[in-house]
This record gives structure tokens, sequence and C-alpha cells, in this order.
């Protein structure tokens, strides 16, 4: 009876404390599932909020990257239009400057040389009209002195011709000759 009684009892205790036992594995792993399944899916929603954001903030970036870069490109373009104004102006009045520069180096250059020129060929001309001049003066001398030799000589001719012929006609020998001599005398002197 003891026994039967004892089997009982241990019997009951038994399947208290297995109901127990039993009851809080229950519960621990309830808490271990939920914890399991809370970490799963925070896990799950991470990855795919991560993938979500990625792609979004990839095709932000994306838009906001070719927004920038058309801005910048329409700054640049802009910027570099007016670099290309302001260094144009900037070479045409260098150009101009330099210009003008050269044009009056050149022109007093060529001045100069103007007159250096002009005043050899002045020097060169007067050297060369003297020479002529000399030249021709000399030859129109020879000529007009050979030209009154020549016509001296013959008026001298005539006129001796002319004296003996009358002292012939009109004279004796000795006045003929004495009044030919005053008379060559006179024209010589007259």
């Amino acid at each position: 009876m003891l026994e039967e009684m004892l089997e009982e009892v241990l019997e009951e205790m038994l399947e208290e404390v297995l109901e127990e036992v039993l009851e809080a594995l229950e519960e621990v792993l309830e808490e271990m599932l939920e914890e399991m399944l809370e970490e799963m899916l925070e896990e799950m929603l991470e990855e795919m909020l991560e993938e979500v954001l990625e792609e979004m903030l990839e095709e932000v970036l994306e838009e906001m990257l070719e927004e920038v870069l058309e801005a910048l490109e329409e700054m640049l373009e802009e910027v570099l239009e007016e670099v290309l104004e302001a260094l144009e102006e900037m070479l045409e009045e260098m150009l101009e400057e330099v210009l003008e520069e050269v044009l009056e180096a050149l022109e007093e250059v060529l001045e100069e040389m103007l007159e250096e020129v002009l005043e050899a060929l002045e020097e060169m001309l007067e050297e060369m009209l003297e020479e002529m001049l000399e030249e021709v003066l000399e030859e129109v001398l020879e000529e007009v002195l050979e030209a009154l030799e020549e016509v001296l000589e013959e008026m001298l001719e005539e006129v001796l011709e002319e004296e003996v012929l009358q002292d012939r006609i009109t004279m004796p020998s000795h006045a003929s000759s004495h009044m030919r001599s005053t008379l060559l005398f006179d024209n010589r002197y007259s």
C-alpha cells in the first residue's frame, strides 16, 4: 500500500515537475523564438532598407551629379566666353599699342634713312654737276678760244692783205713800209 501511495505521490510530483519544466521550457523557447524572429526580421528589414536606400541614394546621387555637372558645364562655358572676350580685348589693345609703336619706330627710321639718302644723293649730284660743268666749260672754252683764234687769224690776214694792196697803190716803198707798220700798230692796239 505504501509503495503504491509513494508511487502515486512520486508520479504526481513528477508530473507537476514535468509540467513546470515543460512550461518553463515552452516559455523559454517562445522567448527565444520571438527574439530570433525579431532579429531575423530586423536583419531582413535592414537588408531591404539598405538595398532600397542604396538604390534610392544612387538614383538621387546620379540625378544630383547630372544636374551639378550640367550647371558646372553652363558656368564653365559662360566663364570661358567671358575670359575669351576679355583676352581678345586685351590682345587687341596690346596689338594696337605694339603696332602703333612699331609704326612710329619705322616712320622715324625711314625718315632718318630718307634724310641720309637725300643728303648723299645731293652730295653726289653736286659733285657730278660740278665735274660735268667743269668738263663742259673746259670744252666750250676750248672751242670758243679755237674759234676766236681762227676768226682773229682770218681778220688779221684780211687786214694785212688790204694794207699791202693799199701801200702798193698809193705810196713809195719806204713810205709804204712806214705807213704799214704804223697802221698795223694802230690796228692791233685800237
